[in-house]
């Protein structure tokens, strides 16, 4: 029985080393995929949102975004200043984005638990908005599919597809400035539901 204990205990250091190490090396894998993105001067894809809603992702170099919907939907930042307007509701969302970090090192940052299984990587935590984050990566670490589970279960997929990097894209498209008949929401992110 002592045996039986011994070899448990054994077995039990080993997996919990191991599962260590495994961790370890999907955040250092991570950490890469991370530096990648960060390395683009540019980039544009085309995205998929919840294998519906289509669009093209426009980022440049630092922190600029822009995104536009099929349905005329944008998202658009400079770096200072984030964007989000339905042409609907003519609503725009105007938020401050002082003291954020950005991008995709921004989104992954902060994880527990990384693990790493080819090119797909699943990141878990129990105190982020996201308790679980699944990306695949290309074979050039570009993203390929981003999928965030939030701890009500609502899954958001975003796939990307088309991925050119390094391009010419003038500040200009980062700009964006909503209709003058649109309602403005100052800082919306910052409001409790």
């Amino acid at each position: 029985m002592r045996n039986f204990l011994l070899k448990i205990q054994i077995v039990l250091f080993f997996s919990v080393q191991w599962g260590s190490l495994w961790a370890e090396d999907g955040r250092d894998r991570l950490n890469a995929v991370i530096g990648r993105m960060n390395s683009l001067e540019s980039f544009r894809a085309s995205v998929t949102l919840n294998g519906g809603l289509t669009g093209v992702v426009s980022y440049k170099s630092p922190n600029q975004l822009h995104v536009r919907f099929s349905d005329g939907r944008i998202i658009s930042s400079n770096g200072r200043i984030l964007w989000f307007y339905n042409p609907d509701s003519s609503i725009a969302g105007k938020q401050d984005l002082k003291g954020v970090s950005g991008g995709l090192g921004g989104l992954l940052s902060g994880y527990e638990n990384v693990t790493v299984s080819g090119r797909t990587f699943r990141l878990t935590s129990s105190t982020k908005r996201y308790n679980e984050i699944i990306l695949v990566v290309s074979d050039n670490d570009l993203p390929r599919v981003l999928k965030m589970k939030r701890s009500d279960e609502e899954i958001t997929e975003i796939a990307f597809s088309g991925i050119a990097t390094n391009i010419g894209l003038g500040t200009g498209l980062f700009n964006f400035q909503p209709p003058t008949s649109s309602q403005i929401v100052e800082n919306p992110l910052n409001q409790k539901e």
